[in-house]
């Protein structure tokens, strides 16, 4: 559901941020360079998360988000892409989630409440997240097919958002979600994958 919902508001995002883009393009920065300004803003934010200053942590994760989807609607205008912006933009976005799920951990680690549940639900959400995107990316380098699947980062990014809004009581329940979710988006692409490969074979 949520997926489909981020599908359908695909165009107005890109509509959205075209006008920026160009604004962008025409300044001549470099596509990489909002990648790794996106990396800071979310490293910001995890900062924030850890003071617990979950409210303020919210707007430089947002702006992160944006230089996400910016950065690659400028290569495209541009005619900048390369193998090196997706792999840098690929390894940019595990070490965002890194970044903003190790302040939630370091949050927990020194807090009253769900001390050891809430950090351990932080590391296990990590693990999760970290898998889903392995999977993606070893399938891709053995050219084997793999679904998009239930959780991807984009609703990763939009539950945790949630959290850091709703508050300590309630985030421990979206970690354990992502983390259910996201071992099942693994299953899924595994089981898709191996099916897949014995096409290819056959």
């Amino acid at each position: 559901m949520i997926l489909s919902m981020l599908e359908s508001l695909k165009p107005l995002y890109t509509n959205t941020l075209r006008p920026v883009a160009r604004l962008f393009l025409k300044t001549g920065v470099h596509p990489n360079h909002l990648t790794l300004l996106g990396l800071l803003f979310f490293i910001a934010g995890g900062a924030l998360s850890a003071r617990a200053l979950w409210h303020w942590a919210l707007l430089p994760i947002i702006i992160g988000a944006f230089m996400d989807g910016l950065d690659g609607l400028l290569a495209r205008e541009s005619g900048k892409k390369s193998d090196f912006g997706a792999i840098l933009d690929s390894s940019c976005d595990r070490l965002t989630e890194m970044a903003l799920l190790g302040g939630l951990s370091m949050y927990y680690f020194h807090a009253d409440r769900f001390r050891f549940y809430g950090t351990m639900l932080c590391y296990a959400a990590l693990c999760s997240s970290v898998m889903v995107s392995y999977v993606k990316a070893r399938c891709e380098a053995a050219g084997t097919f793999c679904p998009r699947g239930l959780l991807q980062r984009p609703e990763r990014i939009i539950l945790l958002c949630i959290g850091l809004l709703t508050g300590p009581l309630v985030m421990p329940w979206i970690l354990g979600a992502i983390t259910l979710l996201g071992a099942f988006t693994v299953i899924e692409r595994l089981i898709q994958a191996n099916a897949g490969s014995k096409k290819s074979i056959k």
